[in-house]
């Protein structure tokens, strides 16, 4: 006996964002576009049966009287990118995305950068578009808090990594890759004295006091040579938004102040304007015996409203490390060794 609850013709929500119960948001990304699917799992808390239910009593008894499932019929209609990466694709070419791997491999080429530690890896986009290009990194490593996206970078970069090998590519120098489950704002040795660190797109998604306690972390802990860290500019929202805010004011004295734009992710926790970054880098800086300069991507530095993507560059002005306690926070999820790859060949 099937009892129908509810139903929806259309349904659109973010991957990874907890917007749907997961067990539909597991089964979904399983699929492709026309797919449809069948599945049946156990029934969640009875009041939220009985909340979409049109015959509370009829359901409510048979609840009571039988083994019950809950059964889901899914059809996935079309897969999208997220709002962000729609209006950054329709003003920029490249995508901004893809400028701010160019911002980041330039860096690595002028560095002569053997190491690379991607702080906020996600499903490691800028470590896989990284390796479609020659450069003097023998080890990268991405940290991500997110065991799902992970999941899905471990794929990735294993795939990419021993194709690039197979073809015998010299571009890539790549020794070892690896990929840690932990959180950015907590210290782990192995992490120590990295030649460049990135973090793209990522502090925003903290909470503010958070994004604060990451600066001095990365700075203060892992200490890498070079540092890259790059956000959103607010301001460059109402160019995004196509719209003027509402009361702006004229005086460039008020430029720091927040503006009625919306911000360009609905998961952003904050976005700042570029007094703001200036002011968040410009301590870090100073207080952990680092240089700071600020560039970014799309637009300008001297039109307004500036850069789409603010980007600060962190160096350190010590050659010498100080040394770290051991300190193993991180957990590994998955890693690579050109020479364990070398080994198994037949």
């Amino acid at each position: 006996m099937k009892e129908h609850l509810e139903s929806s013709e259309e349904f659109e929500f973010e991957m990874g964002n907890e917007a749907v119960l997961p067990h539909v948001e597991a089964a979904i990304a399983q699929m492709t576009v026309g797919q449809s699917a069948n599945f049946r799992v156990k029934l969640p808390p009875s009041e939220f049966i009985l909340s979409v239910a049109a015959n509370s009593a009829e359901t409510l008894s048979l609840l009571s009287s039988r083994s019950c499932k809950l059964e889901y019929n899914v059809t996935l209609l079309q897969v999208t990118e997220p709002l962000e990466e729609r209006m950054e694709q329709a003003l920029f070419s490249p995508p901004l995305s893809k400028q701010r791997v160019e911002f980041a491999l330039q860096h690595i080429k002028e560095s002569s950068a053997a190491s690379l530690v991607d702080f906020g890896c996600g499903s490691g986009s800028l470590l896989d578009s990284l390796l479609s290009y020659p450069t003097s990194l023998e080890k990268i490593v991405g940290v991500d808090i997110s065991q799902r996206a992970l999941a899905r970078a471990a794929k990735s970069l294993h795939s990419k990594l021993n194709r690039l090998l197979d073809s015998k590519e010299p571009s890539s120098k790549i020794k070892s890759a690896v990929l840690y489950d932990g959180s950015i704002m907590k210290c782990d040795s192995r992490l120590h004295g990295f030649d460049i660190g990135t973090c793209l797109e990522v502090i925003e998604h903290m909470e503010e006091e958070d994004a604060y306690l990451f600066g001095d972390v990365v700075l203060s802990s892992f200490s890498p040579r070079i540092l890259i860290v790059s956000t959103p500019n607010y301001e460059y929202n109402v160019i995004l938004q196509g719209s003027a805010p509402q009361g702006q004011e004229e005086d460039p004295d008020e430029r720091n102040q927040p503006q009625n734009c919306k911000f360009r992710n609905h998961d952003h926790k904050f976005e700042w304007t570029r007094a703001q970054f200036n002011e968040w880098a410009s301590g870090l800086a100073e207080r952990h015996n680092y240089n700071v300069e600020f560039s970014g991507v799309g637009g300008a530095a001297d039109i307004e409203p500036g850069f789409a993507s603010q980007i600060a560059i962190f160096r350190r002005l010590e050659d010498n490390l100080k040394d770290m306690e051991l300190a193993k926070t991180y957990v590994p999820i998955w890693e690579w060794s050109r020479q364990d790859v070398t080994h198994q060949e037949p």
